[in-house]
């Protein structure tokens, strides 16, 4: 039985995958390119293996951006609104992740409606995901303090609107 045990631990262990989580939960800094210019945004995300994220942006503006239930809630609460988008339209860090596919030794690669993702990893841990958006940008997110398969409250992942917020549905 010990063995059998041993054996069982070590497949799992060969047959693991970077990509495989439960939860994931870091801190961000996006940097998007365009041309000459160049806008940094900060912040952290959450993120469950069923495909919820939350990703709360603090600079340069407060938002908050919600994926789940085929829908994204963009919350702006300098605007006082809510925009309401198909899942299918917008790119969810949860599924990049399960499609991506290993091209070297830390880095996979995804592509999501056809853009290509790349993700570097560092401790078994994503640390990079860059890509070139539909308008042409660079974008760079790195990521800090990553932690993965902790237990993370499910009610982070509902949206809090206030009454008197407009919402928009795109």
């Amino acid at each position: 039985m010990k063995k059998i045990s041993i054996l069982f631990v070590f497949c799992a262990m060969v047959f693991a995958n970077d990509l495989d989580f439960m939860s994931l939960k870091s801190d961000f800094i996006q940097t998007v390119t365009s041309g000459k210019a160049k806008i940094i945004y900060k912040g952290s995300f959450s993120a469950t293996d069923d495909n919820k994220a939350v990703w709360n942006y603090i600079e340069p503006t407060n938002k908050t951006i919600y994926f789940g239930y085929d829908k994204v809630m963009i919350v702006e609460p300098d605007l006082e609104q809510v925009i309401v988008s198909s899942l299918k339209d917008s790119p969810n860090l949860t599924k990049i992740l399960k499609s991506a596919k290993k091209i070297s030794a830390d880095e996979y690669q995804a592509i999501h409606d056809g853009i290509t993702y790349k993700v570097k990893f560092q401790n078994s841990l994503p640390s990079v995901i860059t890509y070139k958006d539909k308008l042409d940008n660079f974008v760079e997110i790195k990521l800090s303090n990553t932690q993965k398969d902790i237990s993370i409250d499910r009610n982070d992942f509902i949206p809090n609107i206030p009454d008197n917020y407009d919402i928009v549905k795109n």
